[in-house]
This record gives structure tokens, C-alpha cells and sequence, in this order.
């Protein structure tokens, strides 16, 4: 194991094999181990097991949690002495990873904090800028933080989960930033784009059961972190993108609007 001692997890659901090739080479000869969880049912992974490599671990057992998926890795980096985490989603691609190492944990001058890399068309004008809600896909984390932290919410299997985890960080009085350069090239599953008045609109075109979780989720969150300003004024700019983009734009409104409201409903009467 080299002196970086990172660890990185990618959680897989039925990946595209150029997507997942392209991800992992442009970080593995910078980290010590790699682990694929795979939400594939068990019936069908061994079909996506793409990649074939001393440093590449498969694990998992087909149930569709990421926050389950990021315990199992930090439970594996500390019984075996690793210093930071790296999660990936399977259709990120981070570029200048090198870069990236660089200016986090080879830097003796880096914020201490978690450290995400810039999303591809944000413009920085510092090394660090501060974030308040990063998202998982490219997260290196040291360890010691993450034991401060307690790991990942398991209630919150897919949707908000690293808000969850993002404001449970801030409540401890860790920071999170995004370094500059280490540029992040994140898809979408199952969105299109559709183009207006000269403008072109992302469309997430997510299912009525993936909508009710997020509204379901959101209210949660906002009960839970009641001091969190930004993210109660995210919720309520957001719901109204998306409900705008559904009556335009996508199929099976009415079974959507449906699930917000019965999502929105659920989060304020379930425990937080």
C-alpha cells in the first residue's frame, strides 16, 4: 500500500462497460483499493463485472441502499488502516485526479475538512471554495472525520442521501470543499434535454416512486436540520423546477403530482 492509503467505492447498478472502464482509469493508479458494490441483482452481476484488476474488490449483495454501500467502506477502511475514502457514482468521471490528490492530502496547506471536486462549468477563483451541499459522486473524506461524523443515515437508501450526510458533517462543525481543477463529469440516468426559447433544460424525468422519496426525503431533512437556511430554500425553489418541468414536459403527470404530495405528506407525519 503506497503513503496515500486511499480507499474508493463505487456503487454499480447494471453500469454501461465504457462508462465504469473510463471512470475507474482515470483514478485507480492513485489509490490503493478499489471497491465495487454491486446493486446488480445476484442473478445477473457477474454479466457487469467489467474490470479485472489486483487492486479491484467486488462486494455487495444486490440490495439497492448507497448509504449501506458507503458504511460497508468505511467499516473496510477502518479495519484496515486506510486515511481517506473516495465515493464514486458509476457514471462520474473525474478529471485531473492526480491534480486532485495534489491539492488534498499531499497539500500540507489544504482546508481540513471534505474536499469534492468542481463540477464540470462552475467557475472557481480560489483553490478552495467552501460548499454548503456537495454531492457524493467524487468525495474524498479523511477517516478521522468520518469517525467524527458516524457514517451514513441507512434510512436514506438512494435519494438525499448525501444531503443527510452533508448536513450531519456541518452539525458537527466539519466543512466541505471544492477544489478547483479537479473538474467532475456527472450523468444523469433517464434525463433529456429539451430545448426553449433558445435556453436548453436538463429534463430528470425521474418515475412517481423515485419523486415521492425526494419530496419524502426533503421534508425530513428540513425537520431534522431546522437551522439549515440554505437547504429549506433549495427545497422550496426546487419543487417548483420540478413540478413546472412535469406539466410541460414529461409523461404520467398526474401519477407524479400524486407521488409528491403523498411524499410530501409522508415526510412531515414519519419520525425524523
Amino acid at each position: 500500500m503506497n503513503h496515500n492509503n486511499i480507499l474508493s467505492i463505487i456503487v454499480t447498478y447494471y453500469p454501461e462497460e465504457k462508462a465504469l472502464k473510463d471512470n475507474v482509469r482515470a483514478f485507480i493508479d492513485n489509490v490503493d483499493k478499489v471497491l465495487i458494490w454491486e446493486n446488480t441483482p445476484v442473478t445477473e452481476k457477474l454479466h457487469y463485472r467489467f474490470l479485472k484488476h489486483e487492486k479491484i474488490e467486488y462486494c455487495g449483495d444486490g440490495v439497492n441502499s448507497i448509504s449501506r454501500a458507503l458504511n460497508y467502506a468505511w467499516k473496510y477502511a477502518k479495519n484496515n488502516g486506510y486515511k481517506f475514502l473516495l465515493t464514486v457514482d458509476q457514471d462520474s468521471f473525474i478529471m485531473n485526479f492526480p491534480l486532485y490528490i495534489n491539492k488534498t492530502i499531499k497539500n500540507i496547506n489544504a482546508p481540513t475538512g471534505i474536499w469534492t471536486p468542481q463540477l464540470q462549468g462552475r467557475h472557481l477563483e480560489e483553490d478552495f471554495e467552501e460548499i454548503i451541499m456537495p454531492i457524493t459522486s467524487g468525495m474524498l473524506i479523511p477517516i478521522k472525520l468520518l469517525n467524527m461524523i458516524g457514517g451514513w443515515d441507512e434510512t436514506f437508501e438512494v435519494d438525499s442521501v448525501d444531503d443527510e450526510f452533508t448536513l450531519h458533517a456541518h452539525s458537527k462543525g466539519i466543512k466541505t470543499y471544492v477544489v478547483k481543477d479537479a473538474i467532475l463529469i456527472q450523468k444523469f440516468g433517464g434525463s433529456r434535454i429539451v430545448h426553449l426559447w433558445g435556453h436548453s433544460l436538463n429534463i430528470r424525468n425521474y418515475p412517481a416512486s423515485r419523486l415521492y422519496n425526494i419530496f419524502k426525503n426533503n421534508i425530513i431533512l428540513i425537520r431534522r436540520y431546522p437551522k439549515s437556511n440554505y437547504f429549506k430554500r433549495h427545497f422550496f425553489e426546487s419543487w417548483v423546477g420540478y413540478i413546472k418541468f412535469i406539466i410541460l414536459f414529461e409523461t404520467d403527470k398526474f401519477e407524479k403530482m400524486k407521488a409528491i404530495a403523498r411524499g410530501c405528506i409522508r415526510g412531515v407525519i414519519m419520525k425524523k
